[in-house]
């Protein structure tokens, strides 16, 4: 099997020579073993495109990022800071949005302009077109964007966006509407640009921050807006932190994958997907694979497989990959993949 094949198996729950392999994201991984911010790798003329195709060649990936490290970048278009400064650390994005009488007055219909508008994310949409020209069709390009419910976190602030929900809710849904509005339309964006998968990052809607109720409430529907105006080949669901309830919400809400930390217990998130949820994940990125030798990567490695025992299941992180996790670990991931199949 190629990549593309391989991915197409595991998404239809078909067999598979062997257990796909591939990362949340890599960008912070690559900028520090670069040694070049995102600020340098994004303002390169192909905004940095080959450098990252370099890496995921070198690790053997099956799927490749077409935006590295900047699942939030994009809210720049919209008043949000942003500092793509720092060698080897995620985008710090700050909020734009100080009061509710600020939400009152924005307007939906110029949100593509706006995008289009801004450098940083003329840099994004650069990065993609530039990696589609490099693996063509070779890989499935995925893009890592925040979902909306972050994006209404960030643009608000997350503890005062908390607040909102429960004090003024109507003001919280009206920017709720706006931010899906943004998803919508840098996801369209990218995908005119090649990219082939919605990676929907909702870091806000961890297990640790909304009951189940509220996710169905404040999360599913943007999952099935982004679904209805959107015309990808598949969709993969990230959420951090402990998210096992998540699974049957995120499968049900017809999602295709479902990106889950290391805290789930792989198992149980299996047996939930079963079918129609491929679980994507969930080696403990800031632990083994971080700080754990290349035979304890390996061995971990080779348990997920085990504990996946066919069912639909991609090899991956529990989230971004620490910027910091030798590339030697790396590579045991997709090295397990390997040698499991031929046993």
């Amino acid at each position: 099997m190629n990549h593309k094949e391989r991915i197409d198996a595991v998404m239809n729950h078909q067999p598979v020579d062997r257990t796909p392999f591939a990362l949340v994201d890599g960008g912070a991984w690559v900028s520090k073993h670069e040694n070049k911010c995102y600020g340098d790798l994004y303002h390169l003329p192909d905004a940095g495109a080959s450098i990252f195709a370099r890496y995921m060649d070198e690790i053997d990936t099956d799927l490749i990022s077409g935006v590295n490290g900047v699942f939030t970048a994009c809210l720049n278009a919209f008043g949000c800071d942003i500092d793509v400064t720092k060698v080897g650390n995620p985008v710090n994005t700050e909020k734009c949005i100080t009061g509710p009488e600020e939400i009152t007055k924005l307007d939906k219909s110029d949100v593509r302009e706006k995008l289009l508008a801004n450098d940083f994310v003329q840099c994004m949409l650069k990065q993609c077109e530039e990696t589609k020209k490099i693996v063509g069709d070779d890989k499935y390009i995925h893009v890592d964007i925040a979902g909306p419910f972050t994006m209404a976190n960030v643009m608000y602030g997350t503890a005062e966006y908390m607040v909102l929900l429960v004090k003024q809710p109507d003001l919280a849904m009206q920017l709720l509407d706006y931010a899906t509005e943004i998803s919508i339309q840098i996801f369209k964006l990218l995908r005119e640009r090649g990219a082939d998968i919605a990676f929907i990052a909702e870091p806000c809607a961890s297990g640790n921050m909304l009951s189940p109720k509220m996710m169905k409430k404040f999360v599913v529907p943007g999952y099935e807006r982004l679904m209805s105006e959107l015309d990808y080949k598949y969709y993969i669901a990230h959420i951090c932190g402990g998210s096992l309830k998540r699974v049957p919400t995120v499968r049900d809400a017809g999602l295709n994958a479902f990106s889950c930390d290391y805290a789930v217990d792989l198992d149980t998130a299996l047996t939930d997907g079963e079918g129609k949820l491929v679980i994507f994940g969930n080696m403990d990125p800031a632990g083994t694979v971080l700080m754990g030798t290349p035979e304890e990567v390996y061995e971990e490695a080779c348990g997920r497989i085990k504990t996946a025992a066919g069912r639909g299941f991609i090899l991956a992180p529990g989230c971004d990959l620490g910027s910091a996790a030798p590339i030697e670990n790396v590579k045991m991931m997709r090295k397990a993949c390997e040698d499991m199949a031929a046993q």
